[in-house]
């Protein structure tokens, strides 16, 4: 099958090599260059902890995150480059000023996932773990079962699998249009209509190409503001803006994810390798992309320094600020329309989750193929797809509007007080 994959990020990555593997004939496109610099994978730490964002998230986010813990080492094995991948745990820490904050956290995570271990920690436990943050913290949570990736570096590993490969990757080519067409209309799934940036003799020129089937997973490059109007642009898709550190602190040993608590952030840091560190993250309603501004760096910098004296002397490698897709309920879809998937609004779960969104994918395209290349012929049935409870698939017919299957309500935390 001849299928078109627009967006090279995280997700556009992993989608197309998997179905490069299933024989699928893959076109790849990105208006972005292959380093994938100004995609927001690329600004991220890679953490994978689904109990440290259960407060923040609805239930069937943390369950996929649990779930994508056990399918990333598989998707790994695939690759042929090295990708540090660390299941060690996560620490949970707060300052006296923000206790109840953490009592809250903790009380929640007892009360509504009671089945993951957690562990809480005193001086002495917490000094086996981290001792270096033993000095400055006489209490912490362990959550044994949270991880991270390195984010970059299996962006860089993607990249060499595919140019080893002969997916059709076209890089820097900025998506105009997007037409979906039933196959009753025509022998052909979509049109795609593209012109390449900064190339020589191609700047200008409109290409238009033909294929079975359109996956449309572009994150922001889908808002309204991004996208033509033609280019089926997400009108309920926003930007978030997200701001972190890279540091090189050869100082500091710390040998997991650490999360502190913060009266406005989801505050992290996350250990990588040789005495680098990601420091992050803000959490801002806004689709600027400007460099971080200084409450923000403060902010970020204070708190790693309250963590450990250490980062004092760190070295600032390089700050970053992007922006992440996200919908009005910050829940990812899958939308199918005639013969085009649109896949957004990862948020900032992008790599906690995408590999059970890589799954569904898989299954939905599967069954496309069962029945004749067409998703007219598949049944709106979520039961033939593993994970629907926590990741339905919309069937959009004609221009209806689009109905959301409902997911896990979010556990109300108003009700939790702290004693």
């Amino acid at each position: 099958m001849n299928i078109a994959i627009v967006g090279a990020g995280l997700l556009g990555r992993l989608i197309a090599l998997s179905l490069h593997r299933q024989g699928d004939q893959i076109t790849l496109l990105d208006k972005d260059d292959k380093s994938a610099r100004k995609s927001a994978a690329y600004a991220a730490a890679g953490l994978l902890t689904p109990l440290g964002e259960a407060m923040t998230c609805e239930p069937n986010i943390v369950e996929m995150g649990f779930k994508s813990l056990q399918l990333w080492p598989k998707l790994l094995a695939n690759l042929r480059e090295y990708t540090f991948f660390q299941q060690t745990g996560a620490i949970m820490l707060s300052h006296e000023q923000d206790k109840g904050d953490y009592l809250r956290f903790t009380r929640y995570i007892n009360n509504h996932y009671p089945q993951h271990q957690t562990k809480t920690l005193n001086r002495q436990q917490l000094e086996q773990l981290e001792p270096e943050i033993a000095r400055s913290f006489h209490q912490a949570l362990y959550l044994p079962q949270e991880g991270q990736i390195d984010n970059r570096r299996l962006l860089l590993a993607l990249r060499h699998q595919i140019e080893n490969t002969d997916i059709n990757w076209l890089s820097e080519c900025y998506v105009g249009g997007i037409d979906s067409l039933p196959d009753s209309h025509t022998s052909v799934g979509g049109q795609l209509r593209y012109q390449f940036i900064n190339r020589q003799n191609q700047t200008g020129k409109i290409h238009q190409q033909n294929f079975d089937l359109i996956i449309d997973c572009r994150g922001n490059g889908a808002n309204p503001k991004n996208a033509q109007q033609d280019a089926a642009p997400l009108k309920d898709l926003r930007a978030v803006r997200g701001e972190l550190f890279q540091l090189f602190a050869p100082d500091v040993q710390i040998t997991r994810p650490v999360r502190l608590m913060h009266p406005r952030y989801q505050l992290y840091i996350a250990p990588k390798s040789k005495g680098n560190y990601v420091v992050g993250a803000t959490e801002i309603e806004s689709d600027d992309n400007s460099s971080m501004t200084v409450r923000s760096a403060m902010e970020l910098l204070s708190a790693a320094y309250s963590v450990h004296p250490g980062f004092a002397e760190a070295n600032i490698v390089e700050h970053v600020s992007q922006c992440r897709p996200a919908f009005s309920d910050n829940q990812p879809r899958i939308m199918v329309k005639q013969q085009m998937i649109q896949v957004n609004g990862l948020y900032r779960h992008g790599f906690l989750i995408s590999p059970v969104v890589v799954e569904q994918i898989n299954q939905l395209i599967a069954n496309f193929k069962k029945s004749s290349g067409s998703f007219a012929n598949i049944s709106n049935d979520q039961k033939e797809f593993s994970y629907s409870s926590w990741l339905p698939i919309t069937f959009v017919k004609g221009d209806a509007p689009v109905k959301h299957k409902k997911v896990p309500e979010l556990h109300s935390i108003k009700e939790e007080h702290c004693s």
